[in-house]
């Protein structure tokens, strides 16, 4: 049991060396800002004609040259004009509740229907609300697309330490 707890702290604290470069996507006049490390995928598109979504893992990333290491290969940080992002939690969840809500109105309309042939249900009303709850639900499940501009960017941090003020001699304690 020692063993696992001393292998465990090690990895915890290895983990910590290797999130000191971050890539940032910052909203105009907004202090939280959402987070990307190495090994984390993104959806992009580049700038130009070219209408085709990217979608690659971040292997590095070179702060000094603005620039991404994209499956190993460089994108700068200018060239990048949209991103997609995942929608938050509640938004999710609540996108699928209203696509299962949706598919299961539907279902239940043409079972009740078409396959009892019960004259009360009022189909084209539930045919109807099945359809806004799908489109709904659908709308709120896919991610946002962000066009980077004046409203949102990309950034990359690096933290550093610096060096102490006072030089640290070997041989002397």
């Amino acid at each position: 049991m020692r063993h696992i707890f001393t292998l465990t702290f090690i990895l915890i604290s290895f983990s910590s060396l290797f999130a000191q470069k971050m890539l940032l996507i910052e909203r105009a006049n907004r202090a939280k800002t959402t987070k990307l490390y190495v090994g984390d995928y993104l959806h992009f598109r580049l700038k130009g004609r070219e209408d085709y979504w990217y979608h690659r893992e971040i292997t590095d990333l070179l702060p000094e040259s603005k620039t991404l290491m994209l499956d190993n290969f460089a994108v700068r940080l200018d060239s990048i004009s949209q991103i997609k992002v995942r929608r938050k939690v509640g938004a999710r969840i609540a996108g699928g509740a209203l696509f299962s809500f949706g598919a299961t109105l539907t279902l239940a309309t043409v079972a009740g229907r078409y396959l009892y042939n019960d004259k009360d249900v009022n189909a084209p009303k539930l045919f109807s609300m099945a359809a806004i709850s799908l489109g709904a639900g659908w709308w709120l499940s896919k991610p946002r697309k962000l066009k980077l501009g004046n409203k949102h960017r990309l950034r990359i941090i690096e933290v550093k330490f610096p060096d102490p003020i006072i030089p640290v001699y070997p041989g002397k304690s």
